[in-house]
């Protein structure tokens, strides 16, 4: 490569890590969120749902599995016959609502974190090289996504659910991977796109390797699709994981989760109605500030939303 031609191609490369770096900005976002109503409440219920379930121990007034048969279905505190020790009731059990609603929000976020994180671990990896080398590689990732996304999702879930068995870890696992072709897909898409724009043929000319090219120019810009994609798989995973609690296939009776007070509240639902109404809306909750903040972060990342 002559000397003009590496100047113009070390231009295009630093002219498009300039850009990278000032798409996600730290300081850029923060701005952003200020601006956005909507983005500000969806962090605060994140947060609160989050520091509600870090600080379990000490928010909760009573252990999620700590009964009084005494106080068995007792109203919630502005109900005539509701107790001020008990905010949200009891359940048939007399374990208060509020406590394991907020012991329940670990599970839900632990799916939701974690199952999020293995699907992104698979599906940007398995996007990455199917993307970038193409080949036979491409074609059995793209044989496995297709296979995975030809069944029925919640199908494929229930089954494997019931297979498995109830565990937290294996909610997480499943999801992990029922999730992934999602991210491959988008990953894989965005990267062919990527490889054939100037900055990285630049690099590639310039005889950077792949091991390069990857981590250092290719990465950087799937963090924006690939965060706002996060964000609703997120939300999806908490849905799925109370309807899987619902059905009786998620983690073990003992430990609360929203699903599992779900089902037992069904139950009761016309005559002790709290007892599913509560944990409904802390799912409802969640999986609104999620989603709210998903959407803040899709405009802030994407100047294209804003133009529409």
């Amino acid at each position: 490569m002559s000397a003009p031609d590496a100047r113009t191609a070390g231009d295009a490369l630093g002219s498009e890590n300039r850009a990278g770096e000032g798409l996600f900005s730290a300081k850029r976002l923060g701005r952003e969120l200020l601006r956005s109503p909507a983005g500000l409440l969806g962090l605060f219920l994140v947060l609160t749902v989050a520091g509600a379930a870090i600080f379990a121990p000490w928010v909760a007034p009573f252990g999620p599995t700590e009964g009084d048969f005494l106080s068995s279905r007792v109203p919630p505190a502005w109900h005539a016959d509701g107790s001020t020790t008990h905010l949200l009731g009891t359940d048939q059990l007399g374990q208060d609502l509020f406590s394991r609603i907020v012991y329940g929000a670990r599970v839900s976020l632990m799916v939701g974190v974690f199952g999020v994180g293995l699907s992104l671990l698979i599906g940007v990896t398995l996007g990455l090289l199917a993307g970038y080398f193409g080949g036979w590689t491409d074609t059995i990732v793209t044989a496995f996504t297709n296979l995975l996304l030809s069944i029925p999702y919640l199908v494929l879930v229930i089954v494997i659910a019931t297979i498995l068995g109830r565990s937290l870890t294996n909610v997480i696992l499943l999801f992990g991977v029922t999730s992934s072709p999602v991210f491959i897909r988008v990953t894989r898409g965005e990267v062919m796109r990527l490889k054939r724009l100037q900055y990285v043929e630049a690099a590639r000319g310039l005889g950077a390797t792949a091991g390069r090219i990857i981590p250092r120019h290719l990465l950087p810009n799937l963090i924006g699709p690939l965060a706002t994609l996060a964000t609703f798989e997120m939300s999806a995973m908490i849905f799925y994981e109370a309807g899987l609690g619902f059905l009786g296939l998620s983690v073990p009776p003992e430990i609360p989760s929203w699903g599992n007070m779900l089902s037992l509240g069904r139950r009761f639902l016309t005559t002790h109605p709290w007892m599913a109404i509560f944990p409904g809306l802390a799912i409802a909750v969640t999986a609104l500030g999620i989603n709210l903040l998903g959407d803040w972060l899709r405009d802030a990342i994407d100047p294209r939303a804003k133009e529409g």
